[in-house]
């Protein structure tokens, strides 16, 4: 890490890369750099540059990115660019892939699938108690913490732990949590992933993702990975993402307070059942996120009656939208029951509580569930 790291905490390590390096007169923050050919210096003093190989926008987001997950980062055009990168570049042939059935993001599974048609060994396991007999002699362990959308939550130290001492690497998708909830790194992983268009990029307006080692051989690896995939972000996005790592703490920080104002509210409803969020002391996973997160985070879930019940609480809301994705700056919810993948009860939703003022949001949740029970009391769809 470099000097701007020493000493920082997170908010400003967030701020402070908006421009790390401020010139006499200069700017406060980084512009972004819209080139694919650059100019080769004849006598061999400067390297040959090429867009697709790097630009300088990509790398003023590594050099944020890298001291927020206290590593050293890639990025890559997509979250699953990142996902992808980790698995095919690092998992060969012969060699044996361990993830956790309830902490893997379903399209994550289905690259390991391709894998396992290719002639790598896939174990998936349901709980940590499979973990010491199923990581025996394997390459690789992949863990989402908290998971997507379930919220599940995983011992990251406890993984770390025994895939080390089997000789294997960890990576943790930590989209959810973002480096403001949790530092696997300092947690013992190897690699910390993530999808940017989420959490860190928190306006709805760019995908992109990245991946973030203290291991020089693993960042060389998926740096030549990026290289000869293509899978390098634009200069726009880049300057996007740097854009919104400036305010990233304000932002989750407003996130996991109305996250917990919310929690609050829906444990004294009757009709709401299963919530989950790591932040509540209730909740039946929190002393794995007391032990290793610094904030429960912007995700709650939490089931209904039945899915026309969450239907008639999602049209009466007027600050939650009905939308994919979360971490943005609006309030969203996603019904889960509607994913296919997975085995849930119909009233399943995820709530990714936004930047709207706190009172306003538990105001219209409440406003929301009065009229959902109120339209089944009166027979109304």
């Amino acid at each position: 890490m470099d000097s701007l790291g020493r000493g920082l905490r997170v908010g400003s390590l967030a701020v402070q890369g908006l421009a790390p390096e401020v010139e006499p007169a200069g700017p406060l923050t980084v512009s972004p750099e819209f080139a694919t050919a650059y100019d080769q210096d004849l006598d061999d003093i400067a390297p040959v540059r090429y867009g697709r190989w790097g630009h300088r926008s990509a790398e003023q987001l590594e050099e944020c990115l890298g001291r927020l997950d206290r590593g050293s980062s890639v990025v890559f055009n997509s979250g699953m660019a990142a996902v992808s990168s980790v698995l095919l570049a690092l998992v060969r042939p012969g060699e044996r892939l361990v993830l956790f059935e309830g902490g893997t993001y379903y399209e994550t599974r289905q690259i390991a699938e391709q894998l396992a048609g290719r002639g790598v060994a896939v174990r998936v396991i349901a709980s940590m108690a499979e973990l010491p007999e199923a990581v025996v002699g394997a390459r690789l362990v992949v863990v989402e913490s908290p998971s997507n959308p379930l919220l599940d939550l995983y011992d990251l130290r406890a993984v770390a732990r025994i895939a080390h001492d089997a000789g294997a690497i960890v990576a943790v998708d930590n989209s959810v949590a973002s480096p403001l909830g949790q530092c696997p790194l300092e947690l013992d992983a190897d690699l910390v992933m993530s999808s940017d268009a989420k959490v860190i990029g928190g306006h709805n307006d760019l995908v992109l993702g990245h991946v973030s080692t203290r291991d020089d051989q693993l960042l060389k690896t998926l740096q030549d990975w990026r290289y000869l995939h293509g899978s390098i972000p634009s200069a726009f996005t880049c300057w996007l993402a740097l854009r919104s790592i400036g305010t990233l703490e304000l932002r989750v920080e407003r996130q996991n307070a109305s996250a917990a104002a919310l929690v609050k509210l829906l444990a004294s409803r009757p009709e709401v059942t299963g919530l989950r969020w790591p932040g509540a002391p209730a909740d039946p996973q929190h002393p794995i996120a007391a032990a290793q997160m610094r904030l429960g985070g912007g995700l709650l879930t939490f089931c209904l009656p039945d899915r026309a019940y969450l239907h008639r609480f999602l049209r009466s809301c007027r600050l939650i939208v009905p939308a994919t994705s979360y971490g943005g700056l609006q309030s969203t919810a996603n019904d889960i029951g509607a994913w296919p993948h997975l085995n849930v009860p119909g009233g399943l939703v995820r709530i990714s509580c936004g930047c709207e003022d706190t009172t306003d949001l538990v105001d219209d949740v409440r406003q929301a569930l009065d009229l959902a029970a109120l339209s089944l009391t009166a027979g109304l769809p």
